[in-house]
């Protein structure tokens, strides 16, 4: 009786298993139609639906949803072209890169921006070769965009600038640079970095590097932090050399 009930049990839950495939459409199908509707929102004359549309275009796996949001970077509004542009960087389609560098050329600081970004977060050799000459940008916010954007793509290749750009005429952008470099895991940035701390400066720099030296776990950096510490007054700096001190105390010795 027991077994008779436990198959009745297994065949009405595979008959509801059954109905729910033929009722529900194959993923490929349901993308297209959402791709359709996320087409037709595009051309809305409302900003604020078209720019939901191109978040939602981001999330696609199919590939036609790039080329819509490359049509979207020309949107007549600056909020629906940012989207656009962080979207395609999620996407890291290659023609999505290619449309993110021409976006490199525009005039307007939040567009270059949204680009930088972008190509920081979509990674790869072309983003990256893209991003390294920024960094001579005669525009600050360009530059403290790129070194930031670099550190997340892990472009190794940027090391040498990254370090030339320690002594950025803006505090800020050395400060990213600093953690860019601490980003990249490159152990040849200790003795820059701790060159910087030398020279005494700024909080946000300070910080930089001491953020920067904890993530890189090289135990030469010891010694300089805790000599920093003894002096340090403010309070955030102070916090940040105890958590890079304890990582670096927790790192192995290196290998002779």
């Amino acid at each position: 009786m027991l077994l008779r009930r436990s198959t009745a049990n297994l065949l009405s839950v595979a008959i509801v298993v059954f109905h729910c495939l033929l009722l529900t459409p194959p993923l490929a199908a349901q993308e297209k139609a959402d791709l359709a509707k996320l087409a037709a929102q595009l051309k809305d004359k409302d900003a604020g639906v078209r720019r939901s549309a191109v978040e939602s275009l981001g999330q696609l796996s199919d590939q036609s949803g790039v080329d819509l949001l490359i049509s979207a970077l020309n949107d007549d509004n600056q909020e629906v072209r940012s989207a656009a542009a962080l979207a395609l960087g999620q996407t890291g389609a290659a023609k999505g890169v290619e449309a993110l560098i021409k976006m490199l050329q525009s005039q307007s600081l939040r567009d270059r921006r949204s680009a930088i970004i972008a190509l920081g977060t979509s990674g790869g050799d072309k983003a990256c070769d893209a991003l390294i000459p920024l960094l001579k940008s005669t525009s600050a916010e360009d530059r403290d965009s790129v070194v930031a954007a670099i550190g997340g793509a892990r472009c190794a290749r940027a090391f040498e600038p990254l370090v030339k750009a320690l002594a950025d005429e803006h505090h800020m952008v050395r400060a990213d640079a600093a953690m860019a470099l601490g980003d990249l895991g490159d152990k040849r940035a200790v003795e820059p970095l701790l060159a910087v701390l030398n020279g005494n400066p700024g909080d946000s720099i300070r910080t930089g590097v001491v953020v920067a030296l904890g993530a890189l776990g090289d135990r030469r950096a010891i010694a300089p932090l805790e000599n920093l510490l003894k002096t340090e007054k403010n309070e955030n700096v102070r916090q940040q050399i105890e958590q890079a001190l304890a990582r670096l105390r927790a790192a192995p010795p290196e290998k002779q």
